[in-house]
């Protein structure tokens, strides 16, 4: 389903498939401004900074709390011109999120990134710190994941948009900056919900995490020197816009950010409890929460 469902987003189309930046950012943000038509809560600005400082962002869309009198960033938003560069946008798109994720004590931001009328949008955790696309494959800078306003692959927008409507960051207390807690955590079912965070915080198509396991799952728990597992904690991160397979995430021994699948993690007894063991090539883990 194309977005442009009036005359005017299709006139704005249209000029913007010039390669001019500004007209690009005008289709954007009067697209932006129909997507978030409820002019009481939510505000589509230009040229705004994440963080008070000189960096500026080409749009932010911010949500109005009323009875706090506040207004919260939910998505920020770098445009480019059709021969941009995919990279540099991406770029500063993390860096707007990153930047607004410490000013305010985020837990999570979105971002959305477009070259020309083409968009994709993204989900950017506090502890990952990295984007994390909500459509199309694992690829980063990758100008063939960018979806065509005009296209039908532009069905995913709405859905989108409706996702970030519904999951406006918590703080990390958690204290939520514009609205109650109970309002978001009535909508995990819907989410799908991190268990480091329940809270309720929604967790969306993280599959640029990609990495290689040291080792598949062996037959044997414990490690292989005959030194103890080290219990790690998990967390789960749901691909809820592709069928891609669910990720088991964990800081190992060095600190270093393991991405695992199901079938890599195998059950096991641990002092007499049943666990799940992940076998590195030195080191074992183990999870005392349910893997799959």
């Amino acid at each position: 389903m194309t977005i442009l469902q009036s005359g005017l987003l299709r006139k704005h189309y249209e000029e913007a498939v010039d390669d001019i930046e500004y007209k690009s950012s005008a289709f954007w943000q009067a697209v932006l401004q129909r997507a978030f038509y409820e002019p009481d809560i939510y505000s589509v600005t230009a040229e705004s900074s994440p963080d008070e400082s000189r960096r500026r962002v080409d749009m932010v869309v911010k949500r109005y709390d009323e009875e706090n009198h506040t207004l919260s960033a939910l998505l920020w938003v770098e445009c480019k011109r059709p021969s941009g560069s995919v990279q540099e946008v991406e770029n500063q798109a993390l860096d707007a999120a990153r930047r607004c994720i410490q000013r305010d004590g985020l837990m999570w931001i979105w971002a959305m990134t477009t070259v020309g009328v083409s968009f994709r949008i993204w989900f950017i955790d506090a502890l990952i710190g990295q984007l994390v696309p909500m459509h199309g494959t694992a690829a980063q800078a990758d100008r063939r994941q960018y979806i065509d306003a005009n296209s039908p692959a532009a069905s995913v927008f709405p859905d989108a948009i409706q996702y970030i409507k519904n999951g406006y960051p918590l703080r990390q207390a958690p204290v939520v900056p514009s609205q109650s807690l109970d309002l978001l955590t009535s909508n995990e079912a819907e989410w799908g919900v991190s268990d480091s965070y329940m809270s309720g915080m929604p967790t969306q198509n993280q599959g640029q995490y990609y990495e290689a396991a040291e080792a598949g799952p062996s037959s044997s728990s414990g490690n292989d020197s005959g030194s103890q597992p080290v219990e790690v904690r998990v967390e789960r991160i749901t691909h809820s816009f592709s069928r891609t397979p669910d990720e088991y995430v964990f800081r190992d021994i060095n600190n270093k950010r393991r991405s695992t699948r199901k079938e890599n993690w195998e059950t096991g007894e641990y002092q007499g409890e049943r666990v799940w063991f992940y076998h590195g090539r030195k080191t074992t883990y183990f999870s005392r929460r349910n893997i799959g």
